[in-house]
């Protein structure tokens, strides 16, 4: 009879433990895809080859590409979700991508092209 109810003891225990493992699981699970959620950058830039391309993480509205001087070059009034847009820098040099309160500077350079070797 002791038996029975040490058994019945650990069945609990075994079941209370499993709960308790869930429930931090989905705990662990929330806090991780609110944070991942949340330090998402609204866009991300870089530049080839003299060409801007800006990649939109949510819908984007009234970006600006800026030169060195915070002279706006180029406006997209919106960039949905997910797609891309690019823009061809006249000059070398360093520029910002603004959208809203959010910007990224890029530099181009243009791209170094290596002269095949001759031998003669």
């Amino acid at each position: 009879m002791k038996m029975n109810g040490f058994r019945d003891l650990m069945k609990i225990g075994i079941l209370l433990i499993g709960i308790s493992a869930i429930i931090i699981a989905s705990l662990a699970t929330h806090v991780y895809l609110t944070q991942f959620l949340r330090q998402q950058p609204p866009l991300t830039a870089y530049c080839y080859d003299m060409a801007i391309v800006i990649t939109a993480g949510k819908e984007l509205r009234d970006v600006r590409i800026l030169d060195n001087r915070s002279s706006i070059l180029h406006t997209f009034p919106r960039i949905p979700a997910g797609s891309q847009e690019f823009f061809i820098v006249p000059s070398e040099g360093v520029y910002a991508v603004q959208a809203n309160d959010y910007k990224v500077v890029v530099h181009c350079m243009k791209s170094q092209v290596m002269q095949p070797r001759t031998y003669d």
